[in-house]
């Protein structure tokens, strides 16, 4: 039997993983919450009531939803602003391998997103994404199709997800993806606190020839919820900041996965 230190362990834990899925989705069910963790809606209910309780979430009947949502979503702004001076430099780095005529496929986030930012060389560029922020920010650029999915708005990703998001590459073909992840394991693999974009995410692998996962480095040896059902064989890139670790590095390319190091600026590394 556990001791009471392991159990408000456990739920602490346990309630870091409801918000993780509330900050994806933008919300939740309790039904939902009760099938993934296996427990009782009344337990379910408690760990929502101490999140509202700490600001993070609003409940209404049957479920909760992010407290930041409208504000947000008003203002264009992505749920999760964190290590952006490495998503910048992971940004730079991974618009050195689009080039003029290239079809590419942008999954959505803040690390997607500051690929867009690197992009002047480009003057011909057809883009397919699930992402509304980078359909607004590359729209009007002269040169660049845009392509957006449809699908059911996230509003903490700006993104389209569910079943009509994933069939509408059922006949694209694009010579590159740049795919993110909250998680990434040499052993687990890819992971997300939620299971709603998996099949979307599935489905853009399987429509590129080459797939560039970008995830800064604190993202590498941790697990998230819910795995990305494929093997190795189709990832061919890591891009990532310089955080990573050389064993990390080894570890990646034993698996066939190029590792691609984006150094932080100057003035970041002395202010760091």
């Amino acid at each position: 039997m556990k001791s009471k230190t392991e159990q408000l362990a456990d739920m602490q834990l346990r309630r870091e993983k409801i918000l993780e899925m509330i900050r994806e989705d933008g919300t939740v069910t309790v039904k939902a919450l009760t099938e993934a963790f296996g427990l009782t809606e009344a337990t379910i209910r408690t760990d929502l009531r101490i999140l509202q309780k700490q600001g993070f979430v609003q409940r209404y009947h049957g479920g909760a939803t992010l407290m930041t949502g409208k504000q947000n979503t008003g203002a264009l702004l992505l749920e999760r602003q964190t290590h952006l001076d490495e998503k910048d430099a992971i940004g730079r780095l991974a618009a050195q391998y689009i080039e003029n005529g290239d079809t590419v496929i942008f999954d959505s986030g803040t690390t997607t997103t500051a690929i867009t930012d690197s992009l002047d060389h480009i003057r011909r560029l057809s883009v397919i994404t699930t992402a509304v922020n980078i359909a607004l920010k590359l729209g009007g650029e002269p040169g660049i199709n845009i392509l957006l999915t449809g699908g059911t708005f996230k509003f903490p990703t700006l993104s389209t997800s569910g079943e009509k998001a994933a069939s509408f590459f059922e006949n694209v073909l694009a010579e590159k993806l740049f795919l993110a992840t909250a998680c990434i394991s040499p052993r687990l693999g890819l992971s997300y606190p939620s299971e709603t974009d998996i099949k979307v995410k599935m489905a853009m692998i399987k429509s590129a020839n080459t797939v560039y996962v970008v995830a800064d480095s604190s993202k590498i040896d941790k697990v998230s919820m819910f795995a990305l059902p494929c093997d190795w064989s189709h990832i061919h890139y890591l891009i990532t900041d310089s955080g990573i670790s050389n064993a990390q590095i080894a570890a990646f390319e034993a698996l066939g996965v190029q590792v691609l190091v984006a150094p932080l600026a100057v003035a970041q590394r002395r202010a760091i």
